[in-house]
């Protein structure tokens, strides 16, 4: 018999997406988002969703772009600490000692270390109510 849990976000697994973004003065941050995917096939786009108080949100709004990268099994305690950490207080490429890259297609950063990396312009904001989505068109995949 199912269990009734109510109206709650609850989709397991979650992805786990490490945003790629610039702050004003072009310092590049890494935020995990766990709400994400694909979202259209033409043209290509997949959706984040941040809270307004979040550096990311800033940074996405001032750039008009963001990557999504995906770490492998080697990086979930940079995943994790990308996800526990601001921005605004501390420089996690630098604590991580991983490498951002800047992006030739995009005005954001991707991380070298990560496999799996997308890049994407913004393509739409929809404020949800606590949360914002963004759409991002997708411009490249890049995959080792």
């Amino acid at each position: 018999m199912k269990k009734s849990f109510g109206a709650k976000t609850l989709i397991f697994p979650t992805p786990v997406f490490i945003i790629g973004t610039y702050d004003k003065t072009g310092k590049a941050n890494a935020a995990t988002a766990a709400w994400g995917g694909i979202c259209c096939s033409e043209p290509p786009c997949l959706t984040v969703s941040f809270r307004e108080a979040t550096q990311t949100f800033h940074n996405i709004i001032e750039h008009k772009a963001f990557t999504v990268n995906l770490p492998s099994e080697k990086y979930i305690k940079q995943a994790d600490y990308f996800g526990m950490e601001s921005g605004k207080r501390v420089d996690k490429f630098l604590e991580t000692g991983l490498r951002a890259v800047k992006s030739e297609l995009v005005d954001a950063p991707y991380i070298k270390e990560f496999p799996y990396i997308i890049e994407c312009s913004l393509f739409q904001t929809i404020k949800l109510g606590l949360h914002t989505q963004f759409i991002g068109e997708i411009k490249d995949v890049k995959v080792d």
